[in-house]
């Protein structure tokens, strides 16, 4: 009862409390960005979160290992991310922020001492968004641009769920609060306002690039439409996600990246507060003939793993969002400058005609200006100075029919100074109106796809190092710059060898072998003795008991012998049933069989630091209980090998 009192609170606070992390001040919905500006030194904050009880939040199938013992997590679990924002504009074109935010995942497992009751930091974004200032403010389109800098100050601290998908490592451990190294982020934001044409609705878009160095490189996106209802509320409904484009050792799979459509509701309310709720929805629960049983045999090849401060290895299926949460933000807008109010005529004298030659000027006294002074050009750039909007133009430089130095690419830098003519619109530049190249690589920043190059490094067209083989691993530190394509790699980028039997893991047909034995040309033992895949068929017991055939004592026999040839290979003997009768008697009845292999090997002078023994009972199936086969499959033991250094 207490549980269900304490989750309708934490609903109820997310509900009312406000955005979702990423959320950084927009106007418009809870996940999308729009291309509008603040306006100088208007101000907005604001904090939020979102709530779920969900099951799939936290673990893919609820089920977490920690030092390879399985623990299943319980039906009810929390996951809950909540963040606090503030921006401000800078000028009525550029603004800037920073959004910070906070973490809280629970769960419960017997003999699991829980790591995650306490509240998490996240990572700190901070963030700069420019407006287009090409782009008139009467016009319904609109186009921005931001950066992202994530500072990693996240917790480092055990959790379930990364909460972004460029904080995955698949080849190393992953912090589920924080990236771990600095993450920078490009998105380009473009807005529609059909207010414009007295339709009340806006359609906001925005895709980016966030790169990750030990990470995955990521893509982020989103979408939204708003409708204003009346006045006082608008009704919204949003797509947004992120997509890892580096496969670096986790699979890519666009369904198996955070991906969310939200519909909602957003109050404009008295003091310009914005109040709004959501319900997030994850679209891949949702997807034609989808079955969670057939995801959970998938889990393997998307798994997270984490080492504690104690060393001990944990590991997860990655869950990339909820199914379902409750979201909301909370914003309060205050500040700005106040625009200066529109020259207006003094009453009783005429609006200027600027169509005629002459120009005649009422003053107090009635007098003219002469015909002579109407046609003075004081900067001698062809046009007269009562038409003249640039009056101080050098002398030489082309002009338009305003008398204005002549900028046909409109960056800014007048053809007489442009080193680079036709720049393409709302592209950057320098001082000479090149486009900028911050890390000096020969590829502009509004091409390059890396902006961070270090000096002297060779790039491809997309601003990026070289990696000839498609590897991810860059030229410069590859040293295996001929890996053939599609073949996991380590950090040097050199073919991944599992079990050290110098037959690489994408050419090994026995990529599981001990340290030390001969192997041919596909990596599988020459010796059958040497084979453990082999040898573990060969131990069996007596029907619904722990006593060992006659059979089996050869072939423990043969591993004593292996042991003893091999001195640094360690064992743990794993006894595994089907699922057919009392589960605690089939777990007792494995853990037995596999002490009584144990006991006899050791029996034979193997030190018992060597082996260890653990039963499994019915919770690791390989083939379906429900036929007499995939049972008989079921029943049998495992030999998985250990070493010192690994512990």
């Amino acid at each position: 009862m207490k549980r269900k009192i304490f989750t309708l609170f934490l609903l109820i606070a997310a509900t009312f409390a406000a955005a979702q992390t990423g959320l950084m001040g927009g106007s418009d919905g809870i996940h999308q960005i729009n291309a509008n500006s603040l306006g100088q030194w208007r101000f907005v904050v604001g904090t939020g979160g979102n709530v779920t009880i969900d099951p799939w939040a936290l673990a893919r199938g609820g089920v977490f290992y920690d030092d390879g013992q399985r623990q299943k997590l319980q039906d009810f679990k929390l996951s809950a991310t909540g963040n606090f924002f503030a921006a401000v504009g800078l000028t009525d074109y550029v603004d800037g922020g920073v959004a910070f935010n906070i973490n809280y995942d629970r769960s419960y497992a017997d003999g699991y001492l829980d790591a995650t009751t306490n509240i998490r930091q996240g990572d700190l974004d901070l963030w700069v968004k420019v407006r287009a200032p090409f782009i008139e403010d009467t016009s319904m389109f609109k186009l921005a641009a931001q950066m992202d800098l994530y500072m990693p100050i996240g917790s480092k601290r055990i959790g379930i769920r990364p909460r972004h998908a460029w904080y995955i490592k698949g080849r190393g451990n992953t912090d589920p609060y924080t990236a771990n190294e600095v993450i920078v982020g490009a998105t380009a934001i473009a807005s529609l306002d059909f207010a414009k044409y007295d339709i009340p609705i806006r359609w906001n878009t925005a895709i980016g690039f966030y790169y990750a160095d030990e990470g995955a490189n990521t893509l982020v996106y989103s979408t939204g439409f708003d409708w204003d209802w009346a006045k006082w509320i608008t009704a919204f409904l949003e797509y947004s996600g992120e997509f890892r484009v580096e496969n670096n050792g986790m699979p890519l799979d666009f369904w198996e990246d955070p991906m969310l459509v939200t519909p909602g509701l957003r109050l404009h309310l008295p003091y310009n507060i914005d109040l709004a709720g959501g319900l997030d929805l994850s679209p891949r629960m949702f997807r034609v003939a989808y079955d969670r049983e057939e995801e959970m045999k998938d889990a393997d090849r998307f798994e997270v793993h984490y080492k504690d401060t104690k060393g001990k290895h944990k590991s997860y299926g990655y869950t990339p969002t909820v199914t379902y949460a409750f979201t909301g933000l909370l914003t309060w807008t205050f500040g700005g400058a106040e625009k200066a109010p529109e020259p207006v005529c003094p009453q009783g004298l005429p609006e200027p005609d600027t169509t005629r030659d002459t120009v005649v000027l009422v003053d107090t006294v009635s007098t003219t200006v002469t015909i002579a002074d109407t046609l003075r050009d004081a900067d001698s750039d062809g046009i007269v100075d009562s038409l003249d909007q640039c009056p101080n133009t050098p002398m030489g430089f082309p002009v338009d029919s305003l008398g204005c130095p002549v900028d046909e690419d409109k960056d800014g830098v007048t053809d007489s100074l442009d080193k680079c003519l036709g720049t393409p619109a709302g592209i950057e530049v320098g001082v000479d109106g090149c486009p900028l190249d911050f890390d000096k690589d020969g590829v502009p920043n509004y091409k390059d796809m890396c902006p961070n190059t270090a000096e002297g490094v060779g790039v491809d067209t997309t601003g990026c190092a070289m990696d000839e083989d498609k590897d991810g691993v860059p030229d410069t530190r590859d040293q295996c710059p001929l890996t053939p394509k599609g073949a996991p790699v380590d950090t040097t980028g050199c073919p991944i060898d599992t079990d050290k039997d110098g037959v690489p893991d994408y050419l090994d047909k026995c990529p599981n072998n001990l340290r030390g034995i001969k192997v041919d040309k596909v990596g599988c033992p020459v010796n059958k003795k040497e084979d453990l895949e082999n040898l573990k068929k060969g131990i069996n017991f007596k029907t619904g008991s722990t006593a060992l055939t006659k059979s089996s004592f050869n072939t423990l026999n043969d591993i004593v012998a292996l042991m003893t040839k091999l001195a640094d290979v360690n064992l743990e003997i794993q006894g595994h049933t089907d699922n057919v009768g009392d589960s605690t008697y089939n777990e007792e009845l494995s853990q037995g069989r596999a002490q009584a292999a144990v006991d006899y090997i050791i029996s034979k002078g193997i030190g018992s630091k060597r082996l260890r023994a653990a039963g499994y009972g019915p919770r690791k199936p390989i083939a379906d209980n429900k036929t007499k086969k995939g049972r008989a499959k079921n029943r049998r033991v495992e030999l998985v090998p250990f070493y010192a250094e690994e512990e």
